[in-house]
């Protein structure tokens, strides 16, 4: 997959592999206006200082454990991220680092025998491990975030799959896609 998915006069919409750092891949002079967590592939992007583009929706595909009692939903928690471990956990209520943390999600299908959900969210928020902290919490644990409590051994079963831009105002959305399925490892 080429790296540049789409440019623009001072920007580009790029995709960055599973274990690159976001912060490291815009080319010189630009500067990553989406990121996401070193695991995670998917769109991101990047501009100059003089172009803003605005990023008006990201769309995230993952496949989770268990079955949902909903096929769609919204989550909405009081999140912590410990920069010492690294690691981001829900609590009760407002202090000191914590952040409100919204998303929406969709499920797409479920395998039974698996008992595997393969989900598309829409954030609301960019809190940190925000996807990953809100579904495990939830005993949905991803695919292979051990970190977060799956026991299924692979790569992090999680993708930014799609991200709607828009040149500032009155211009016309653009949506870059990629296809998920691609991407996301085998479970």
């Amino acid at each position: 997959m080429s790296r540049i998915l789409e440019s623009g006069e001072g920007y580009l919409i790029l995709y960055k592999e599973r274990g690159e750092d976001s912060e490291k891949i815009a080319p010189s002079g630009l500067s990553v206006l989406s990121r996401l967590d070193i695991p995670v592939p998917g769109i991101i992007a990047a501009a100059d200082s003089g172009k803003r583009i605005r990023i008006r929706n990201k769309k995230y595909y993952l496949v989770c454990q268990g079955r949902f009692n909903e096929t769609e939903g919204i989550m909405e928690d009081l999140l912590f991220h410990d920069s010492r471990s690294n690691r981001t956990f829900p609590v009760k209520r407002m202090r000191k680092g914590v952040k409100e943390a919204r998303l929406s999600y969709n499920v797409l299908s479920y395998n039974e025998e698996k008992d595997l959900s393969y989900v598309s969210v829409v954030l609301d928020t960019g809190r940190t491990h925000q996807i990953r902290t809100q579904f495990a919490s939830r005993k949905h644990p991803l695919a292979g975030d051990g970190k977060y409590g799956s026991r299924i051994k692979c790569d992090i079963a999680l993708v930014c799959g799609e991200l709607t831009y828009d040149e500032g105002e009155g211009t016309k959305p653009v949506t870059v896609r990629i296809d998920p399925q691609s991407v996301l490892p085998a479970v």
